[in-house]
């Protein structure tokens, strides 16, 4: 424990809290190390102290200074209480002494005006925990344009953040504009189209807690890796697209306003068929959209997908074939993500967010593995400090370059201040307690042949937004 390598090491008097020592004849003290207390996360840590009578510095002080925020997080991480007594809802309240931002890559009116009632529940304004949200302009579409402009001037937390000057994610150019050091940025993708209600606030206090985190990341639904996971922790169920369009359908079923798994119908097989028989949802090509009825694509246009409400038949089913990988098959086949979204409005409507937990304290740690970064939140300085960035794909960056090469330079920071006098990774988090659902990649367009659009839209009118606030039925 960290109290317990401090205990008997008190300041002198005449020193200023974590400031410099002033000339004085402070007692003389030594900490003893023990093999026990050098383990964990503090190995290697020595305290020593010059000869000099007249500057008793102390190196573990010296390591505070030149570290600055970091070791008073990791000081306030040693220290506190479990992360899920913090994360429990309704306990949680916003920290103060620095402002938390939501930074938005804005291009896709489609999916953002579902994602919009979210985000403004998500304002300190609204009792949430974003001070204000930037919408940065990644579109050329004038009416895509135009319903943000006046989206902007109805909320007064949302800022548009406009520098492209005609050039699409210049990252650098953005991150260097908009971001500003002892900030918190929670960076949010236009294509989400669901939520859960403590996900900002749990990435939040998950990074504080964790001051050893480059970034903390929420679990998405629609993910290329998280996928499997969530399927072996039984949050997929089985589902297949219904080969035809529903004949008089009820309203709770298909339509505007429907969202809930109950009121579909039951898949149906027939005689003498197996599950592995339809659909082919393999095609041929990788980001060209299946035309409507051919191989790999959709049945029909606005189709549903149908439980099958017999999770015997999971394995049969598409969501078998995802891969622990972030360019494998759940990244590429369009229905492995649809098989997930449907079973998230499932999940939903049975209050079962559970399915998707890791752990009581939800993390689930990357080490350096490659994963999206749909929403996530990260501490300004960290962003700065690592500019400019190489390259224009900012989710292997984000996920894999930058945590590396900032424990690299942590290691190199600690080891000319005392020999390994402290050595903290800096890795990747995901809490999987923060959810959010993923509407699609570029790669499944034919994510937009489904009714999940409308389902989003229609869970999130009855749900989440206002009644002043309501999301047009398209």
């Amino acid at each position: 424990m960290l109290t317990d390598l401090f205990k008997g090491l008190q300041p002198p008097s005449q020193h200023n809290t974590f400031g410099s020592l002033r000339q004085g004849s402070a007692p003389r003290r030594s900490l003893p190390m023990t093999e026990s207390s050098q383990s964990g996360l503090l190995q290697g840590l020595t305290v020593s102290r010059w000869k000099s009578r007249a500057s008793v510095k102390w190196i573990v002080l010296v390591a505070i200074i030149a570290s600055g925020l970091v070791w008073l997080r990791f000081v306030q991480h040693a220290t506190a209480s479990s992360v899920i007594q913090s994360l429990r809802p309704g306990t949680m309240t916003k920290p103060e002494g620095f402002k938390i931002i939501g930074l938005l890559f804005y291009g896709r009116r489609s999916t953002i005006e579902i994602l919009e009632c979210y985000l403004r529940k998500n304002l300190v304004s609204h009792g949430g925990y974003l001070d204000e949200i930037h919408f940065v302009i990644n579109t050329h579409n004038e009416e895509d344009l135009g319903w943000l402009s006046e989206m902007v001037k109805q909320v007064e937390d949302y800022k548009w953040v406009d520098i492209s000057d005609g050039v699409i994610q210049d990252f650098n150019r953005i991150y260097n504009e908009t971001i500003e050091y002892d900030h918190m940025y929670v960076k949010l993708d236009d294509d989400l189209v669901w939520m859960s209600p403590n996900a900002v606030p749990t990435l939040v206090h998950t990074l504080m807690d964790h001051p050893e985190a480059f970034a903390v990341i929420a679990a998405l639904i629609n993910s290329a890796t998280l996928g499997w996971v969530q399927y072996r922790l039984g949050a997929v169920h089985s589902y297949l697209p219904e080969p035809e369009p529903p004949f008089q359908p009820n309203k709770d079923a298909y339509g505007p306003k429907a969202w809930r798994a109950s009121a579909l119908p039951t898949y149906k097989l027939e005689i003498g068929g197996k599950v592995e028989d339809f659909p082919n949802t393999e095609k041929s090509g990788a980001a060209e959209h299946a035309p409507v009825g051919s191989i790999g694509a959709a049945p029909y246009a606005n189709h549903r997908w149908l439980p099958l409400r017999d999770e015997s038949l999971l394995p049969e089913t598409p969501i078998a074939h995802t891969e622990y990988l972030p360019d494998g098959q759940g990244w590429k086949r369009w229905a492995i993500g649809a098989q997930q979204h449907y079973s998230l409005l499932e999940n939903l409507e049975n209050d079962q967010l559970h399915k998707y937990y890791i752990g009581e304290d939800g993390i689930w740690n990357m080490r350096y593995d490659r994963t999206n970064v749909n929403l996530l939140a990260i501490w300004g300085n960290d962003i700065l400090d690592n500019l400019p960035f190489e390259g224009a794909d900012d989710e292997q960056l984000i996920s894999v370059e930058l945590p590396r090469k900032h424990r690299r330079r942590k290691q190199r920071l600690t080891t000319q201040l005392s020999n390994r006098l402290l050595t903290m990774p800096s890795e990747n988090l995901v809490q999987t307690h923060a959810l959010t659902a993923h509407f699609s990649f570029a790669v499944q367009p034919e994510m937009y042949d489904t009714d999940l659009l409308s389902r989003y839209r229609a869970y999130a009118n009855e749900m989440v937004c206002s009644s002043n606030n309501q999301i047009p039925i398209r």
